[in-house]
């Protein structure tokens, strides 16, 4: 009996606990059980397929009921109980985020980039602790993937505060990915890991915290990445930013948040 679960187990694509291959054996040895006791007890003759329809009625249940989902027929995609699965009802709840302020006498260091039609380029802004431009800056990077140009742009938002002599804090960005490949100490792959290196080295002289922010409340920097100047554009005046980005810098002093759209499964 032992042989058939393992060969009946390996000829699943999945090798998850819960997959419908681990879980039918399981299901129909409790109902030959209950049958060998129903005969042996209460004299009740031993039928196939009732044992058969009892574990169809019953997975069916399973999926009317909600408890199999379609992760647990990963790779059996032709099964006939798929069609009793419930699917739960999914909806886009509004969750407010929103731009932080750094404290008192500290400096906040926002980056973020833009890829559109294989054309990089990157922007971010210092700001203090009442929302303040310090300065902002674009750049573009040519030919490049989205992490790349975000670590890119990170990097020239680094070296403009070490060459100006100022301090950042905090950074933040909004790519999970970016944030976790630095503090990692992963080696990436030529020239991502040049430019990682680069980014640890500055972000260690400056003692600063580096973590992720969500794209809604990083929309200063958004914007900036996206304005399209041109080369690389440094502005040291709130006044030369563009309209959009100087709203945005406006409403992120203000506390004003953003929209984010999260899921919820009912």
């Amino acid at each position: 009996m032992a042989s058939v679960f393992v060969s009946w187990h390996f000829t699943s694509v999945s090798s998850a606990k819960d997959h419908i291959r681990v879980v039918m054996p399981i299901v129909v040895c409790w109902f030959l059980w209950l049958a060998r006791n129903q005969e042996r007890y209460q004299g009740l003759r031993w039928e196939v397929c009732k044992i058969l329809r009892e574990v169809d009625y019953f997975l069916e249940q399973l999926g009317r009921a909600g408890k199999l989902r379609r992760v647990h027929f990963t790779g059996d995609g032709d099964c006939e109980l798929l069609r009793s699965i419930k699917v739960s009802p999914r909806r886009r709840i509004p969750c407010a985020v929103a731009w932080e302020k750094p404290p008192l006498g500290l400096l906040k260091l926002n980056s973020d980039a833009s890829v559109n039609c294989g054309r990089a380029s990157g922007g971010g802004l210092l700001r203090d602790s009442q929302g303040k431009l310090i300065f902002a800056f674009y750049k573009e990077f040519g030919d490049q993937a989205v992490l790349e140009a975000e670590s890119m742009a990170l990097l020239c938002g680094l070296q403009l505060c070490h060459q100006r002599g100022l301090c950042p804090s905090l950074v933040e960005v909004d790519s999970k990915a970016l944030v976790q490949l630095v503090g990692s100490g992963v080696i990436a792959k030529w020239p991502l890991c040049n430019t990682l290196r680069k980014v640890r080295d500055l972000l260690q002289g400056f003692s600063a915290s580096f973590s992720h922010i969500f794209r809604e409340a990083n929309s200063s920097a958004d914007r900036l990445a996206a304005i399209g100047a041109g080369g690389t554009r440094v502005y040291d005046q709130f006044q030369q930013l563009p309209a959009l980005v100087r709203a945005s810098i406006i409403l992120d002093a203000r506390g004003v948040p953003g929209v984010r759209w999260v899921i919820d499964e009912v």
